[in-house]
């Protein structure tokens, strides 16, 4: 019951809406909660315990309070194709409909 119980409150999993009629970035894990406007989020790398992740914040706060956005990925060779997927298919049509600059490898 116990592992039921954790698996509720900290393993459910997060959704992120990026809604384009209100132009706002949405965040629904029990309820739906409006986290930022597109004018206002930025992306970057956050390195943690040895591995890195991707996340998203506001511009001014975003050392202080950010939302990760994929899996942690390593420099092994299958978490390479990983982050590479994640971002083909996620990141970057994310970030191209919120018209943010990309920095895409050559």
């Amino acid at each position: 019951m116990g592992y039921l119980l954790v698996d509720l409150v900290f393993r459910v999993p997060v959704k992120y809406i990026f809604d384009k009629r209100e132009k706002s970035i949405y965040r629904k894990h029990f309820t739906t909660k409006k986290i930022m406007n597109f004018d206002e989020m930025t992306y970057f790398i956050n390195e943690d315990s040895g591995g890195y992740y991707y996340a998203i914040a506001k511009k001014r706060s975003q050392f202080i309070k950010n939302y990760k956005v994929s899996n942690y990925f390593s420099g092994s060779k299958t978490s390479r194709e990983r982050e590479n997927e994640f971002l083909q298919k996620i990141l970057y049509p994310v970030l191209d409909a919120l018209e943010q600059p990309i920095n895409r490898p050559l």
